[in-house]
């Protein structure tokens, strides 16, 4: 299944709004696609990370019909960071669904 980058950011910007409706305004992730998602100036801690993941998760499920896993030590042991922003995540969940559906 290929499945395209901007499909798979639309999916990330959905997990943002369902996250952000928990969150207060001051912890809240920017749905920019080149914001800082994770890191320095990030609103997120390592908790918030893994949730926001897993959310990321369902909805990309649920909008693509992609089974990814997003949180990998393939990812973990990238030099640059798919956490880094929406974006560099899409690109990543877009890398990592074309595997899948080439195994």
């Amino acid at each position: 299944m290929t499945v395209s980058p901007d499909r798979m950011l639309a999916s990330l910007q959905n997990a943002v709004a369902e996250l952000n409706l928990s969150l207060p305004p001051d912890r809240q992730i920017s749905d920019d696609p080149d914001a800082v998602l994770y890191g320095e100036g990030s609103p997120l801690d390592s908790l918030g990370l893994v949730n926001f993941v897993m959310t990321a998760e369902q909805h990309i499920g649920d909008d693509t019909g992609a089974d990814i896993v997003l949180a990998s030590e393939s990812a973990m042991s990238r030099k640059r960071s798919p956490y880094r922003s929406l974006r560099s995540l899409a690109d990543y969940a877009t890398e990592i669904a074309g595997q899948s559906s080439a195994a």
